[in-house]
């Protein structure tokens, strides 16, 4: 469908939540059937969401400024901002340990790109940005066993009990750079371009390094609750394991996808959101003027 549709405002959760350019917010229950889209100003970017403590909290920026947006019902936001200076820029953000834990860095700086962390209980009340270690950005993590496994820019990979003292991984090479990260069955999995993955249970020691075709660039990656799918281009990587994995030629893949309630949702440009039920076949189920950055799947109640 190319048009949000009007339905009560009354949300079954949980659901699928969609941000992006023009401080862009829109739901879906299944996948397939996008409803209340919102939009904010001209030139506000949303690019990250997540679900937790009851709430579904969404951050970007939007000229010098890092901006915020915090709903209990996907559909109510309450909205915020702090300047970022112009380089404390937001990039990354997720939920682990009761927390919401925004990324990010001066996305400008040549050397050195001044890597800091933001956190929030309620996605509405946000510490100042606390610099941390390391000389480029993390931009993703993913949490479990009691840790923050965190990937960026040239390789960058990281791990922190507490989201604020970061210890890297060493002997990483920009090649190797990981673009996501997820966490299953005592494992975290790293994926990232032509195909690459990587597992580990630190965060600190990777191992099992696997590369695909040029040009598989693996964007996302999730565990759903039995098995690891990595969402690349022209091709989804399966695995129960996160060590041994299963090709399948994928066809029209986004280029960021979520799973929830037994089906794929993922993003493309511009504004294509994409439905499928095995990671393979895509179909896309709705057209937004403008670009989705980001998706997820949970509920508020």
């Amino acid at each position: 469908m190319d048009q949000p549709s009007d339905k009560p405002a009354t949300q079954p959760s949980p659901h699928f939540v969609a941000v992006g350019q023009q401080g862009q917010r829109i739901i879906s229950v299944d996948g397939l059937d996008w409803t209340h889209q919102q939009l904010g100003k001209e030139g506000e970017v949303y690019r990250a969401v997540a679900f937790g403590n009851g709430r579904c909290v969404a951050v970007g920026t939007y000229g010098g400024d890092n901006i915020f947006a915090s709903s209990a019902d996907c559909i109510t936001w309450e909205t915020g901002k702090q300047n970022a200076h112009y380089s404390t820029y937001i990039r990354g953000m997720g939920f682990g340990k009761e927390t919401f834990l925004a990324l990010g860095g001066d996305p400008g700086a040549v050397g050195d790109s001044k890597p800091f962390i933001m956190t929030s209980a309620d996605g509405v009340k946000w510490t100042e940005p606390f610099h941390v270690a390391g000389r480029n950005i993390l931009r993703r993590f993913a949490y479990g066993n009691g840790q923050y496994v965190a990937v960026g820019d040239r390789g960058r990979r990281a791990a922190s009990s507490d989201g604020r003292e970061w210890k890297d991984a060493s002997d990483v090479k920009a090649i190797d750079t990981l673009v996501d990260v997820a966490f299953g069955k005592g494992l975290f999995v790293g994926v990232g371009l032509n195909g690459l993955r990587m597992s580990s249970e630190d965060g600190l020691k990777w191992s099992g390094r696997l590369v695909g075709e040029e040009g598989e660039h693996c964007n996302s990656v999730t565990f759903t609750g039995e098995q690891f799918v990595a969402v690349g281009l022209g091709a989804t990587y399966f695995s129960p394991d996160g060590r041994t994995w299963a090709r399948k030629e994928n066809k029209d893949a986004p280029l960021t996808a979520v799973f929830g309630g037994g089906v794929y949702v993922g993003a493309n440009w511009k504004g294509r959101i994409l439905h499928s039920s095995d990671a393979i076949e895509w179909k896309q189920v709705f057209k937004s003027e403008h670009q989705i950055e980001a998706l997820c799947f949970g509920g508020t109640a």
